[in-house]
């Protein structure tokens, strides 16, 4: 099933991306901004005030939530499941020059270890597992990567006009998209192929591996490759700004609050409008 999350604490469900089930609300003004689902659990952090949120679910129904201090700044931006663990990233990106990046592990959504500050200077916001490594993409064209989630190290040679918005692994291959039809590739996180561009304006705000393909969408055009290196471009039509895909079935969000679901990443079609802005989606079995 699909879980869509967002602002007042909604979390909500939906079998095919077509349907959605009745949302689940929280507090006024508690926002979870990311999702993941691994070890059968859907998990979803946030915020709330000057702290974080975090919420776990076997089923997307009956959910453990809990809290964990922020103080106004360390607040969860992103989250990954990989190699058997959650991945909270974090940190302050409104601090100039240096935003205090942090990491959290957890099994299960519910325990999580204390924040680890990690080395660099930018937030890191999503990121993926494979070939035994995590990578993470963020703030001002960083990239890193880690063997263990803990510590970071950062590729050498990246520059702002080539920060990634998204990343995704398949094929041993780690695939990363970003402004402009930026796309870029890398086996280990360190080193990445040159920057490919398409057309300007055309942000790619998402990419997602298929298990035959990679799909990278964006505004005005979704990009299509086997191996990462060779693309196809097709214009597509009403693409939602955050994208993820399961069971042949591509589901998106786009402000405010809209639900879109597509079979190809091209034709895009809303399916549902909540009352409540929507800021991020991921499936799950």
């Amino acid at each position: 099933m699909f879980l869509a999350v967002g602002h007042d604490g909604l979390r909500m469900i939906s079998q095919r991306g077509d349907a959605w089930g009745k949302p689940q609300l929280g507090k006024e003004g508690e926002t979870f901004r990311a999702a993941a689902f691994g070890n059968g659990r859907f998990v979803t952090v946030g915020s709330y005030g000057g702290d974080n949120v975090l919420a776990s679910s076997k089923d997307g129904e009956k959910w453990e939530l809990g809290e964990r201090k922020g103080e106004y700044k360390d607040y969860f931006r992103g989250l990954a499941f990989g190699n058997g663990t959650f991945l909270a990233l974090g940190g302050e990106p409104g601090t100039v020059g240096n935003a205090r990046p942090f990491v959290a592990l957890s099994k299960d959504g519910v325990t999580w270890d204390e924040n680890a500050r990690i080395e660099g200077k930018y937030v890191l916001r999503r990121a993926a597992y494979g070939n035994s490594t995590w990578v993470a993409v963020g703030d001002r064209g960083r990239i890193a990567a880690s063997a263990d989630g803990k510590t970071w190290k950062d590729a050498e040679g990246t520059a702002p006009i080539d920060t990634l918005i998204d990343v995704t692994f398949g094929n041993g291959l780690f695939v990363g998209v970003g402004l402009h039809g930026l796309r870029r590739t890398s086996t280990d996180g360190a080193k990445w192929s040159e920057p490919v561009r398409g057309n300007e304006g055309e942000h790619l705000n998402s990419v997602v591996f298929t298990g035959k393909q990679f799909v990278a969408i964006g505004a005005g055009a979704t990009y299509f490759s086997v191996n990462g290196k060779d693309w196809r471009r097709v214009p597509n039509q009403n693409a939602p700004t955050f994208a993820t895909y399961g069971d042949n079935v591509f589901a998106g969000t786009s402000w405010r609050g809209r639900l879109l679901r597509s079979t190809d990443a091209v034709k895009w079609v809303d399916m549902h409008k909540s009352e409540h802005p929507v800021e991020a989606i991921t499936f799950g079995r």
